[in-house]
């Protein structure tokens, strides 16, 4: 009877065993995907340098995006900037400006809550940081659910993040707005493993982050296609005789010998009903200068070739 017990005990024993192995595949499992997860679809890969983009590169400010979801999930709308301005980092194609430095000129200048951009705080940020262009938005929904299951000896637990993403991107030599849209994300992440073991799952910024993520790669393949319509800008930081300085160099992707179109900075219109800004009609053009050398972080020096009358915060624009 003993022997009996004993050989009961172990079938026992090897099928849980081999249940185990079944539902678990012998260890605890974490996992973060979903069907139209941007890393899946192929989509993220669209953003991958190519080699082919030569600048010039660029100059973006990322404010932090405005908290609207009904929650107010805490750090959802910093999270959110932070994120998009690495994915606009890593394509190789944008100088991005850091968050604290734009934080820090709105504070100084009054320029208002982040989000919140107007043509003439646009205009104000870009004269003083050499931008081409702020993006900005609201992440204006954000839900989390959690899902379970207990198949016997293997439990697991799945925390699904969804988030909705509005942004918007603004000239700031104009403060027009040139493109806005909305971005849409999921992420979920399983925990599992046999007898509860690793069955545990508890909040994280990973969720968070992994949602936005997804929504901010999605959008970010639209706004591409928008910078890829925006003209590059420079400004002129200095005039010295017949030598000027720009507010951009080989960082940006400026070469020696390269000629550029200086423009007056055009007339702010304002609305007569309104009295808001419209931008900032087309300045005439002064004439040419030709890119000698660089200094500085991001800086290069040129000579006046024809015109006159150029001055400080002049535009300067590639020359067809």
């Amino acid at each position: 009877t003993m022997n009996t017990l004993t050989r009961s005990f172990a079938a026992v024993l090897l099928l849980l065993t081999a249940a185990i192995f079944f539902f678990s595949g012998c260890a605890p499992k974490t996992s973060g995907q979903v069907k139209d997860d941007s890393s899946l679809t192929g989509i993220s890969e669209e953003l991958e340098p190519t080699g082919e983009y030569t600048g010039p590169k660029l100059r973006v400010g990322v404010v932090n995006f405005q908290n609207k979801t009904p929650s107010k999930k805490i750090g959802v709308g910093a999270a959110a900037a932070d994120i998009l301005g690495t994915i606009l980092q890593k394509t190789e194609r944008f100088i991005i400006i850091p968050q604290q430095d734009l934080t820090s000129i709105m504070d100084q200048q009054a320029l208002g809550a982040s989000g919140a951009i107007d043509p003439a705080s646009a205009a104000k940020m870009g004269k003083i940081l050499g931008l081409n262009a702020i993006v900005t938005g609201a992440v204006t929904a954000y839900s989390e659910a959690e899902e379970g299951s207990d198949l016997l000896v293997y439990k697991s637990k799945t925390q699904i993040a969804r988030v909705t993403v509005d942004y918007r991107i603004v000239d700031t030599t104009t403060g027009i707005q040139i493109a806005a849209d909305s971005g849409q994300g999921v992420y979920e992440k399983k925990t599992g493993g046999a007898l509860g073991l690793g069955s545990k799952s508890s909040y994280d910024a990973d969720l968070r982050d992994g949602a936005l993520r997804d929504a901010l790669t999605k959008a970010m393949v639209n706004m591409l296609e928008q910078f890829e319509r925006q003209d590059w800008t420079g400004r002129i930081a200095k005039v010295s005789g017949r030598t000027v300085y720009i507010n951009a160099g080989q960082k940006t992707g400026l070469q020696v010998g390269q000629k550029l179109l200086v423009q007056e900075l055009g007339e702010e219109i304002i609305d007569p009903q309104t009295k808001v800004s419209l931008g900032r009609a087309p300045g005439n053009i002064k004439g040419e200068v030709m890119i000698t050398g660089f200094f500085g972080k991001d800086g290069s020096v040129a000579t006046i070739t024809s015109g006159a009358g150029f001055k400080n915060n002049d535009l300067v624009r590639l020359k067809p």
